[in-house]
């Protein structure tokens, strides 16, 4: 085997040499990842959110001058102007309250000249609904036989009496309670005062009777 020059080996050991070094000393070492800092991803949403306003505002500019291509906004159309009401008709004037006042005692004098008409015995009572009399003689003619509708009851307050002149011509009422019985033939009964079922009741049957 030949021999190596002399300056050959000192090459050689010379490459050996660095390649070592290297090895050792030179070559870089792996970092980590335990000791890579973390990426900083809120701020990256920070900074998509401000690029999304940018690009936002950028369009809202481009299409307010018509630049970018961007369609111009078409004009407003002129709005008509509002159709002026027909005048309404003007609503009848009410009646006056003294005028519908007259109308509905009119309609309860009637509807008792109605059942005298008819040949039915009305019993009229007028009272006073605030008297401890008046209540009690309301009461009496609460549980009135009234055979079968040939009797009819109505009830009228005193303060109304002279809604009733036409039932009550010739018949002189001056206080509550008072109960006016009027029979077929307009013959006419009056109970002054306090009085119980069992005298309604007799003056109704003489009613009926025709006495």
């Amino acid at each position: 085997m030949p021999a190596i020059s002399r300056p050959l080996l000192i090459v050689f050991a010379a490459t050996f040499a660095l390649m070592v070094l290297w090895l050792v000393a030179l070559r870089p070492k792996p970092v980590a990842i335990k000791d890579t800092p973390l990426a900083a991803t809120q701020e990256i949403s920070k900074a998509r959110a401000a690029a999304a306003i940018s690009d936002a505002a950028n369009a809202k500019v481009q299409a307010a001058t018509g630049g970018g291509g961007g369609a111009t906004p078409a004009a407003a159309a002129p709005s008509k102007p509002a159709a002026t009401p027909s005048p309404s008709r003007q609503p009848k004037a009410a009646a006056k309250p003294e005028h519908a006042s007259r109308a509905t005692a009119a309609g309860r004098n009637a509807a008792v000249m109605r059942d005298v008409r008819l040949g039915k015995v009305v019993v009229l009572l007028f009272w006073n609904p605030d008297a401890p009399d008046d209540i009690a003689a309301r009461g009496a003619l609460r549980d009135l036989d009234l055979h079968g509708g040939k009797v009819v009851v109505h009830v009228v307050p005193i303060t109304r009496v002279a809604q009733y002149a036409s039932i009550t011509s010739g018949v002189k009422i001056a206080q509550s309670p008072t109960t006016v019985v009027i029979g077929r033939k307009r013959h006419t009964r009056v109970i002054v005062g306090l009085t119980e079922p069992r005298e309604i009741s007799q003056a109704v049957g003489d009613a009926l009777a025709g006495r």
